[in-house]
């Protein structure tokens, strides 16, 4: 599994500062023109009718670098293509969806409208029940008409949109959408004049550097090397040797979190080649230097190397449920009968995407403790809410609100990194009736919440146990009712 660490750059290193300054400007530009021809129609052929090797000769020698630096390049802007091109096909499902969902709804609308006309003929006129279906009417009419706009503009985005699928045009706004709009309301975002924001807009375009990594490469990269002294080394672009020299170095970088995984990676270990010749190789670590407010910070990828899960399923199982609000966790032996259950609170109303899941990655880490505690696995459903989402403009207000904040998709991620890093082994399940067959069989029975009862099915789906059969009566029992005399 790959993982991202961070360290600061200090002001100190003055040196380093002024050359990432001016990188990051190269760096910038020199993505756009690589990019710049992906999102115009007629205009592939610039990079896609020419070979590679071509493209990659021309840019060393007009733009003075080196053909590592050039690789970083061109891999940044081919990644963002791909995330774009991902993204494309996504909004276009998601669309597609809105406007199935939409269409059923104005469906209903409609025969609803019917049936209020109908009735409004059968009844005489100015009379209290008249009254009554005359303003029904009207309000069906009124929502009538504002789906039937709103569909008319989702169709519009999905028109426009598959045409760029077809036509390969992918738009990549260097600097980001939201910046680039503030222009346009700079009171409201803060700047005092068009000239400030131009400045902020200029410094966002070059404020990122990527350096690709290697693992046939010294330390797994070749133009940026972290030594065993903790000395960043970074090779400098042909066109700023005469300024800045050969290399520029920034001592004693250290990774507040995964100094660790990047100690190992810079431990070469040998294997041999196809014709039998002892090599070394490196682990790969791909760098990005990003500034923020003044400040530059270095971002190193490598592949993480977590330690083999040491929790067996013959001890049993820990089952997870992800709710609005909170975390249910149940536990059962290796039977698959239930022990025990509790809740470990996730706020989530009125709380932004980043709080959400630092409040989540708080409740997994606790989750997993517990589950190594007992060394059991933990188990999880698989889940994809894409299709629900969909529909979150025709549902209730309540409803749309929990959909929207759960973050399942993360949740996942973010589900197997914990695991992974505390030595548990993580298992998926299909979530189908959980929550139904932990309420008609455990909750009753064990004395458990509904939550908790199917965190406990979700726990047993990961032992293997088969759907859960219904009981004899499966009428959920009511809670008692106090009756009063008067």
């Amino acid at each position: 599994m790959q993982a991202t660490y961070r360290a600061m750059i200090g002001p100190e290193n003055d040196k380093a500062y002024r050359y990432l300054v001016v990188m990051g400007r190269l760096f910038g530009q020199l993505e756009r023109r690589l990019g710049a021809p992906t999102q115009r129609v007629g205009r592939d052929a610039y990079v896609l009718g020419r070979g590679w090797a071509e493209l990659k000769h021309e840019y060393i020698y007009k733009y003075g670098i080196t053909a590592r630096q050039f690789n970083s390049v061109y891999n940044s802007v081919a990644g963002k293509v791909s995330s774009v091109k991902e993204n494309m096909k996504y909004r276009a499902q998601d669309l597609a969806g809105r406007i199935e969902s939409l269409e059923q709804v104005i469906k209903k609308k409609e025969k609803a409208r019917q049936k209020a006309v109908e009735r409004l003929g059968k009844l005489k006129q100015g009379t209290k029940a008249w009254e009554i279906t005359v303003e029904k009417l009207a309000r069906i009419k009124f929502v009538l008409h504002q789906k039937k706009r709103r569909l008319r503009n989702l169709l519009q985005r999905l028109d426009n949109l598959t045409g760029d699928i077809a036509g390969e045009r992918y738009r990549i706004c260097f600097g980001s959408r939201k910046l680039f709009k503030a222009q346009y309301n700079l009171e409201a975002n803060r700047f005092r004049d068009h000239s400030e924001w131009l400045e902020r807009w200029r410094r966002a375009r070059s404020s990122s550097i990527f350096v690709l990594g290697s693992k046939d490469e010294s330390f797994g990269n070749q133009t940026c090397t972290y030594g065993s002294d903790n000395t960043l080394r970074i090779r400098v672009a042909e066109r700023f040797t005469k300024e800045f020299g050969t290399y520029t170095e920034i001592p004693e970088v250290v990774f507040a979190y995964g100094q660790e995984q990047l100690d190992l990676a810079r431990q070469p270990v040998r294997r041999k080649d196809a014709k039998g010749r002892s090599k070394k190789v490196y682990k790969s670590i791909s760098y990005r230097f990003v500034c923020r407010e003044g400040r530059w910070y270095v971002h190193a990828t490598v592949e993480r190397k977590d330690p083999d899960p040491v929790t067996s399923g013959w001890n049993g199982a820990v089952g997870l449920d992800l709710n609005y609000g909170f975390l249910a966790v149940g536990e059962v032996d290796r039977h698959g009968n239930p022990l025990g259950e509790f809740k470990i609170p996730v706020p989530m109303r009125d709380r932004t995407t980043e709080q959400i899941e630092a409040a989540l990655g708080d409740a997994l880490k606790e989750a997993v403790s517990f589950a190594v505690q007992r060394g059991k696995p933990v188990a999880i459903e698989s889940l994809d809410f894409s299709r629900k989402k969909q529909s979150l403009g025709e549902q209730g207000a309540g409803y749309a609100r929990m959909l929207s904040v759960l973050v399942y998709a993360k949740y996942q991620q973010m589900a197997a990194s914990a695991a992974a890093r505390a030595a548990v082994e993580l298992i998926r399940r299909n979530p189908f009736a959980t929550s139904v067959a932990g309420q008609l069989k455990f909750m009753v029975r064990y004395g458990l919440s509904s939550h908790g009862a199917a965190a406990c099915v979700i726990a047993r789906r990961g032992l293997d146990f088969r759907l859960e059969r219904t009981v004899a009566s499966s009428v959920l029992k009511l809670p008692e009712r106090k009756r009063t005399t008067r």
